[in-house]
């Protein structure tokens, strides 16, 4: 079995390193960034993707980690994948296996981010999710046993300075489901430091057992951020990364409109946006 490879007509992706956050529209683009700083490939957020396979990806991604195996299987297995020799269950088996192999959870990130800008799906479209304990959590202390829905796999993995225990669960069946374009598959659990949520929107509604993806099912999206104004709930709920400005939030509609994609742009509650995707607002 297959996913469908990009039906739309160009890229989107989303830099979210501090001090140099940016909207990426082109492959060429993305891959000069890579050049002048490696460690952007780890703060990227693929919306939308499934261009030509790029080599120089790959060397980004080799001087951040330096795991060859896992790079070198992932360039492959998206080839074959490509060329229809495999299909998902051969990336799901890639996915458990660097999981497994990676001390660094920058392996499975770029991994992720591999699979969604050359095949157009990421770890999410496979009903897997990747989640690891909030760092703000363990900064002040507080350590997270991670058990969500069906764990398949879970282990510790370095961010940073940082040993997290992460786990790669099943997400199951779910009818009802949102696009995250705040995370690249792989996200924080919600936690709180004293009366302090330090919660991702998104875990918050995969904890309400409502489904992660990041390809939209709809051409009618209605693009969620906390920072916004409320407002109305017309398309398939998307959530998009905090740290977006309300001009980062407009070129994003820009580009979207370009490709296709009616928009809304709203704040609404986490409560709303349930109600939203229930088909209750």
């Amino acid at each position: 079995m297959y996913l469908q490879l990009n039906e739309y007509y160009g890229m989107l992706a989303y830099i979210d390193y501090p001090g140099d956050r940016k909207i990426i529209t082109s492959l060429a683009e993305l891959i000069n960034e890579y050049k002048s700083f490696p460690g952007a490939l780890i703060s990227t957020i693929v919306m939308i993707g499934g261009v030509e396979i790029n080599e120089d990806y790959f060397k980004a991604w080799v001087s951040i980690t330096g795991s060859r195996r896992i790079i070198e299987d992932t360039y492959g297995e998206i080839w074959s994948y490509i060329k229809g020799v495999s299909g998902n269950n051969d990336i799901v088996s890639l996915i458990m296996r660097a999981y497994e192999e990676a001390g660094d959870l920058a392996d499975v990130i770029a991994l992720s981010n591999a699979l969604k800008l050359f095949l157009g799906f990421n770890i999410y479209d496979l009903g897997l999710a990747v989640i690891y304990e909030n760092p703000l959590s363990v900064l002040n202390g507080r350590r997270v046993e991670l058990r969500r829905g069906k764990t398949l796999l879970m282990k510790k993995h370095l961010m940073g300075d940082l040993k997290l225990n992460t786990a790669l669960i099943l997400q199951g069946e779910l009818n009802d489901k949102v696009v995250d374009w705040s995370n690249p598959g792989v996200l924080p659990a919600s936690n709180e430091i004293g009366d302090e949520s330090v919660s991702d929107p998104a875990y918050t509604l995969l904890s309400l057992n409502i489904g992660l993806t990041s390809k939209p099912s709809s051409s009618e999206l209605t693009l969620l951020n906390s920072q916004l104004p409320a407002g109305a709930c017309t398309g398939q709920v998307t959530i998009l990364p905090l740290t977006l400005s309300n001009s980062m939030v407009m070129k994003l509609i820009e580009e979207l409109k370009k490709q296709g994609f009616t928009t809304t742009a709203t704040g609404i509650s986490i409560i709303d946006a349930v109600k939203c995707i229930k088909h209750d607002l």
